[in-house]
């Protein structure tokens, strides 16, 4: 028996010492927990001892050193990757205030400087470190040294105070992790720092190159290029034995006179160049009294955590998702807006972010670069969707559907009510007038198809049932002589005829197959893997008998055998948490498409649902104990809601019995796992990502 000693990973067998450490995660042939066994050839613990403390430094020295710096190369290459995409997204911004008869306008001119060096400013002190610009702050002094006028101040400090949100957000990291690795740059905290001040370097240049964007701008009329605007003196400050009582200094105007007094150094009179500009609308803040507690912006998404924590249970994950997702939404038309705090949040704003569902793209959610996109530059990708759309003469897949934005002001408005309930100074609002009507009853009816078992059943004669070329996704739509026996087999016949949500079953667990004295029985309940969307999702319902026709127990065995919790492991990812309902409907849909044709039909997998419950409806079965299937609470009924459980496994089978037989085609098969799931490997589709 191996008795551990003193020094770590050296253990002794008998008279014999080994130096055992744990295999690296990188060699993923390796199980979980697996070690490497080096026998030291040596008796004496002393000298077993000093062996393993040498081992176990260069093993340290092994991990510190095994990531590379960043080169200047790749440093310079991915500067010079986020200047042009910045350019090239400038350029468009500045194609469109041409179109609108801006094209000389200095206005449009200081704005892109502004932006420009607040990027700077993230790009030279980085994300931790937050710059008040006003009188000591090291980067005011920057500034100044640089020649940035003192009238601008005060808008490059919003400015600044957007970029640094974003430069602090989850999903810029992301961002970041995804540039460096397609840049094939060895992701470390060092390297993800060098890379977020590049990213900043490389849109400040951009932005501060203003020649041939802004060529046709007399530059005589800015401060930044040497000229003067003309302006209104409207502030005066008097020195302190002359002074006469005024009213209280806003505190916008209190940070551009210590700037201006750094450069004066006399408190004579001073005039600050305070000119509005119409496009850029900056809420004025509110005097807050002594009582009144606010939410800083950069501080909403830890609020949202809080309030997804509050919610507990009643919140799936899911949610809780899509409620941060609205939350960062909002922030960014907040930032836009110079909104610094929740006490400065007005209905207008509210109204600013209804207007900005209509025009960002509509699967902005599903793209990891468009997640991480600041508002207005969704709005531009959502503009050039638009001239795309124009010229090929299709629709442009931009603005939110109703049914989203309904959602998304459901979840603004818990957040709002959290912030409010935890006593912050929030204005009365009102979605009166913004939210799109819920669907009539009578429409609702008409916006999924209900697919016909005769419309189901090409796709059980797809290669993935008659046999494919391989178990790999690609060889899979091929025709072949293979069957595999997992997901991608069982769960649409399980769909076509039981219509569950998708990640229901593709959730199951191999402990949720139970028997009862009339046969096989599959318990949807909350497991370690998913939980379940309503309290009347949890049920009991009979197993196929298509199902055990084509091996189904054979393969639960197998399963359960090999010891995973899953009953579908292939929908899984040892590196992500990811969601197998989502991971199935990335795998099937290009399966059913094949098989389908022009027939496919919207939402494909969702359709299955209702197609099964009109099925069964049509051949007589009452709506409760369909519901009772489908996992729904039939409304309308105190008997049905109050007074009866749901329908039992009897009368389950003998209502799905009207359903007809359209896997007769299938063949039976021998058992065969993916490879990788009978060697217990990891998948070959896994991606590095957060768990």
């Amino acid at each position: 028996m191996a008795v551990r000693h003193e020094v770590e990973n050296l253990i002794r067998r008998g008279n014999i010492f080994y130096w055992r450490p744990r295999v690296p995660a990188a060699l993923i042939n390796c199980g979980p927990g697996s070690r490497l066994s080096l026998s030291l050839h040596c008796s004496d613990h002393r000298n077993a001892q000093i062996i393993g403390r040498k081992l176990n430094t260069r093993l340290a020295e092994l991990k510190l050193n095994s990531k590379e710096m960043m080169s200047k190369q790749q440093l310079q290459k991915l500067f010079e990757h986020e200047r042009d995409k910045e350019l090239e997204r400038l350029d468009e911004i500045n194609t469109l205030a041409r179109r609108n008869g801006r094209g000389g306008n200095v206005e449009e001119m200081e704005l892109a400087l502004e932006a420009g060096w607040a990027c700077q400013l993230v790009a030279k002190f980085g994300s931790r470190t937050e710059l008040t610009l006003e009188s000591g702050c090291a980067g005011l002094t920057y500034l100044l040294n640089n020649r940035v006028p003192i009238s601008h101040i005060d808008a490059i400090r919003a400015n600044y105070r957007g970029e640094l949100a974003i430069a602090r957000s989850l999903g810029f990291e992301d961002g970041i992790r995804r540039l460096i690795y397609n840049f094939e740059i060895d992701d470390t905290v060092a390297n993800r720092q060098r890379a977020m001040s590049k990213i900043f370097e490389g849109r400040a240049a951009a932005l501060l190159d203003i020649d041939e964007r802004h060529e046709l701008v007399d530059k005589s009329q800015s401060k930044f290029t040497g000229g003067e605007r003309a302006t209104t003196p409207i502030a005066e400050v008097l020195a302190p034995e002359t002074a006469a009582p005024e009213p209280p200094t806003r505190h916008d105007e209190q940070s551009s006179l210590s700037a201006l007094q750094i450069i004066s150094g006399e408190p004579g009179v001073a005039y600050l160049d305070l000119t509005p500009r119409p496009e850029k609308i900056t809420a004025q803040p509110k005097a807050p009294s002594a009582e009144q507690r606010v939410v800083p912006i950069a501080d909403f998404e830890q609020e949202c955590e809080k309030l997804i924590d509050n919610m507990g249970e009643d919140w799936t994950t899911e949610t809780g998702r899509d409620a941060m997702a609205l939350v960062r939404m909002f922030k960014s038309v907040l930032i836009e807006h110079g909104v610094e705090h929740s006490g400065q949040i007005e209905q207008y704003h509210i109204g600013q972010l209804r207007q900005h569902f209509n025009h960002i793209p509509t699967d902005w959610g599903r793209s990891s670069r468009m997640r991480v996109m600041s508002a207005p530059e969704l709005r531009v990708e959502g503009d050039k969707l638009r001239k795309a759309a124009e010229i090929s003469g299709t629709k442009a897949k931009v603005g939110l559907a109703p049914a989203t934005i309904r959602k998304h002001f459901g979840n603004l408005q818990h957040f709002l009510k959290h912030l409010k309930g935890h006593g912050f100074e929030i204005e009365n609002w009102t979605f009166e007038g913004l939210r799109p009507r819920k669907p009539k009853a009578g429409d609702i009816r008409h916006q999924q198809y209900k697919p016909k078992p005769e419309d189901i059943a090409p796709i059980f004669s797809s290669p993935v049932y008659t046999g494919s070329l391989d178990h790999l996704r690609g060889k899979r739509r091929k025709p072949g002589s293979q069957v595999f026996h997992d997901s991608l087999y069982y769960l649409p016949i399980l769909f076509t005829y039981l219509g569950p949500r998708r990640k229901e079953f593709a959730g199951l667990s191999v402990d949720d197959i139970a028997k009862d004295e009339d046969g096989y029985v599959i318990l949807l309940r909350n497991n370690g893997i998913r939980r379940l969307k309503t309290a009347q999702s949890k049920r009991l319902l009979p197993m196929p008998d298509e199902l055990i026709r084509l091996g189904f127990l054979d393969y639960y065995q197998a399963i359960k055998g090999l010891g995973y919790e899953a009953l579908f492991p292939d929908l899984f990812s040892d590196k992500t948490d990811n969601d197998p309902g989502d991971r199935f409907y990335d795998t099937f849909i290009p399966i059913m498409r094949g098989a389908l044709g022009e027939k496919m039909w919207e939402r494909a997998i969702h359709a299955l649902r209702h197609g099964m419950a009109d099925t069964l409806k049509q051949a007589g079965v009452s709506s409760e104990v369909i519901d009772d299937i489908s996992g729904r609470l039939s409304e309308g009924s105190e008997t049905n809601t109050r007074y009866t459980n749901p329908a039992g496994l009897p009368l389950m089978r003998s209502a799905l019995k009207h359903y007809p037989i359209v896997t007769s085609t299938i063949e039976p098969k021998p058992l065969q796992l993916l490879p990788w799931i009978e060697n217990k490997q990891p998948p070959p589709w896994a991606r590095e990502g957060k768990k």
